[in-house]
C-alpha cells in the first residue's frame, strides 16, 4: 500500500513538475518533502535561490502598525502562533522555519549545488493535530528566511497605557458651605482643606501581549496639588488628602498636610471668585516578558473648583 501511495505522490508531482518547466529550472530543487521527492509546486525562498521574506503588514496610508506582529494563515485570515518551539512562522511560504540542526551532507539533492547558505525545515500549521508522513519540507536559503517583525515591548507598554483610563480628582474642600446667594466659598486665612476621593488615587495596571511578548504598564498616583487660583504656586501633599469632620475643629491644619490659606478675599477676583485646579501627578513604570522596563512620562490629571474667599467678621460680645 506505501508504494502506491509514493508512486502516486509521485505522479503528481511529475505532474507539477511539467507545468512548472516554463518558469522553474527542473534541475534546481529547492523544496524536497519528508520523502526525498521535490516538490516543484511549491512556493521557494526566492528567485534564484534567495531568501525568503515576509512583506511588512501595513495600515491606512502605508502607515505601519505598532506593535503587534501578526502571522496568519492564507487565504482564511485565521491568526495563530508566530513561534512553534525554535520555528518562526514565514507568512509568505505559510509554514514554520528551522535550520535542520544536523545538516545533510553537501553532495544531497536539498543543497541543489549550492555551497552556502543552509536546508531549513519547513512545517506546515497543523492546529495541534498530526498528519504522519507530512513532517515538513527541506529547502535551501542563502540567509535564514525572514520571520514577523520582532515586537518593541517598549510599544507594548505604550498600546497597554492607552488602555487605560487614568482618572482626575474629585474637589473635596473645606469650609464648603455657600453663601446665602448659593454661591460656594472658603474663608480668608483659614485652613482650607483639599482632598480627593481615595477612589481617584489608587494604582492602575494593564497589560498588551503581541507576537508572543508581553508588556505592563503601572500607573502610581504620587501626588495631589492645588494650584489656588489667586496668584499663588501650587502646594501638594504625597496623598489623597482626607476629608473634614466636625471633630476636627473649625480653623484646624489638616493633618494630611493638604491644606492652603488664603491671605486676601476674592473680591478683586474676575467675578469675585477664584478658580482653583486640583491635580494628581502619576508616575508610569513598565515590565515586559524580555525583562525589558523602565519608566514612561508622568501624567496629570486635573480638575476646577470655582469658589468665593470671603473675610470672615469676628462679633465680640459682652
Amino acid at each position: 500500500m506505501r508504494r502506491v501511495v509514493l508512486a502516486l505522490a509521485a505522479a503528481l508531482l511529475c505532474v507539477c513538475a511539467s507545468a512548472a518547466m516554463a518558469s522553474a529550472d527542473p534541475a534546481s530543487c529547492q523544496l524536497y518533502d519528508s520523502h526525498g521527492l521535490c516538490v516543484v509546486g511549491a512556493q521557494t525562498p526566492g528567485n534564484g535561490g534567495g531568501t525568503a521574506t515576509q512583506p511588512a503588514a501595513t495600515g491606512r496610508d502605508g502607515e505601519t502598525p505598532s506593535p503587534s506582529a501578526t502571522c496568519t494563515l492564507t487565504p482564511s485570515g485565521t491568526v495563530i502562533p508566530c513561534q512553534q518551539g525554535q520555528a518562526w512562522w514565514v507568512q509568505d511560504m505559510q509554514c514554520y522555519a528551522e535550520a535542520i540542526a544536523q545538516q545533510p551532507p553537501k553532495d544531497s539533492p536539498e543543497w541543489g549545488g549550492h555551497r552556502d547558505g543552509a536546508i531549513y525545515l519547513c512545517t506546515f500549521y497543523t492546529g495541534g493535530r498530526s498528519f504522519p508522513g507530512t513532517n515538513g519540507l527541506a529547502f535551501w536559503a542563502a540567509t535564514a528566511p525572514a520571520g514577523p517583525a520582532a515586537v518593541d515591548p517598549a510599544e507594548l507598554a505604550q498600546q497597554a497605557l492607552r488602555t487605560l483610563t487614568v482618572p482626575a480628582p474629585t474637589t473635596g474642600r473645606y469650609p464648603g458651605g455657600t453663601m446665602q446667594d448659593g454661591q460656594p466659598f472658603t474663608v480668608v486665612n483659614a485652613y482650607t482643606w483639599f482632598w480627593t476621593d481615595p477612589a481617584s488615587f489608587r494604582q492602575l495596571t494593564a497589560r498588551a501581549d503581541a507576537g508572543g511578548v508581553w508588556a505592563q504598564v503601572t500607573v502610581t498616583p504620587t501626588a495631589l496639588s492645588f494650584t489656588p487660583g489667586d496668584g499663588a504656586a501650587a502646594v501638594s501633599c504625597p496623598g489623597p488628602g482626607v476629608g473634614w469632620q466636625p471633630s476636627d475643629g473649625v480653623w484646624a491644619p489638616s493633618p494630611a498636610g493638604c491644606d492652603y490659606r488664603y491671605p486676601h478675599s476674592s473680591i478683586h477676583q474676575p467675578d469675585r471668585r477664584v478658580t482653583a485646579t486640583y491635580s494628581i501627578r502619576w508616575s508610569v513604570t513598565w515590565t515586559s516578558s524580555t525583562g525589558a522596563g523602565g519608566t514612561l512620562p508622568d501624567l496629570t490629571t486635573t480638575a476646577d473648583a470655582t469658589f468665593a474667599v470671603a473675610e470672615a467678621e469676628a462679633v465680640v460680645t459682652r
